[in-house]
């Protein structure tokens, strides 16, 4: 196996391993809200705001 290869390989498995590990799920989660402003995330909004705080 070449040299070349043994580092690409190498760099597969380091990006793999960043990309399951490192994964910022919060700010992915954040970043679909502020895209797509879903609907169930605005109602959740609005009940916050009620003034019992209760969901209906």
């Amino acid at each position: 196996m070449s040299m070349t290869k043994r580092i690409l390989i190498s760099l597969g498995i380091l990006s793999i391993d960043l990309v399951i590990f490192f994964l910022p799920l919060t700010a992915i989660f954040l970043i679909y809200v502020l895209i797509f402003n879903p609907p169930w995330f605005r109602d959740f909004l609005n009940n916050l705001d009620s003034p019992d705080g209760l969901i209906n």
